[in-house]
C-alpha cells in the first residue's frame, strides 16, 4: 500500500516529517477528500468513494484541533469500536465520540509513535477498515 519509491528520503525532522502527508493520503486508492463546513480553518476530512465495491465513509480528518499546523497536523481516524478499544488500550489516542454503525471517533496522539511510518500503518489500518 506505501507509494513511496525507495529512493525517497523521508525527514527525520519532527517538525518537517508530516510536509507531505496529505499527499500521501490522497495518493490512496479510491481516497477523496471532502469537504468540511465549519468555519474552521485548516480542517481536512478524507474518505474512501468505491463505486465498484460500494463503499463511501469518511474515515481520516486532521486539523480537528483548530491549530494551523500544516506539517504537524492532528489526526483523527474512525474505526470500529473494538479497535478504537484497542488503539486506546495500546496508548496511541483516545475515543473522542461514538460513531454511527458501531464505530468510534479516536484522536490519535503521535507523540505515542517513534516515527512517521508507525503513524502511517495505524492510518493504513483505518483505511482498511474504511474499504472493508
Amino acid at each position: 500500500m506505501f507509494r513511496r519509491s525507495r529512493d525517497q528520503i523521508v525527514s527525520t525532522e519532527p517538525e518537517r516529517a508530516f510536509d507531505d502527508f496529505h499527499d500521501w493520503v490522497l495518493s490512496l486508492p479510491w481516497v477523496v477528500e471532502r469537504p468540511y463546513n465549519l468555519d474552521t480553518p485548516g480542517v481536512r476530512c478524507f474518505a474512501v468513494d468505491c463505486e465498484p465495491l460500494g463503499r463511501r465513509q469518511l474515515w481520516l480528518m486532521t486539523g480537528l484541533d483548530g491549530a494551523r499546523r500544516r506539517s504537524n497536523p492532528s489526526l483523527t481516524v474512525i474505526v470500529p469500536r473494538a479497535a478504537a478499544n484497542e488503539i486506546e488500550d495500546a496508548g496511541w489516542g483516545r475515543i473522542v465520540a461514538p460513531m454511527p454503525r458501531e464505530h468510534s471517533l479516536v484522536a490519535i496522539d503521535r507523540s505515542s509513535f517513534g516515527c512517521r511510518r508507525e503513524v502511517e500503518a495505524l492510518v493504513l489500518t483505518a483505511y482498511g477498515y474504511a474499504m472493508s
